[in-house]
């Protein structure tokens, strides 16, 4: 079973349920790559970590002035 990187609980998707398992290696590794956008393999949707909520790939905003 893949841990997610942020909470280091099991990953599983928060749209459809199912236990993340990465079709290509390149998936498992974009997982430890913060702005690397990630599809779950079942349901297509992008993947959310179902325990804490982190969504891989997206990029948080920058809200200080320059």
């Amino acid at each position: 079973m893949i841990k997610c990187s942020f909470c280091e609980q099991p990953l599983v998707c928060k749209s459809c349920g199912q236990p993340f398992h990465p079709r290509q290696e390149e998936t498992h590794i974009g997982l430890y790559q913060p702005d690397m956008a990630i599809s779950c393999p079942l349901c297509q949707k992008p993947l959310v970590c179902k325990a804490c909520g982190y969504a891989f790939g997206e990029v948080e905003e920058d809200d200080s002035d320059p």
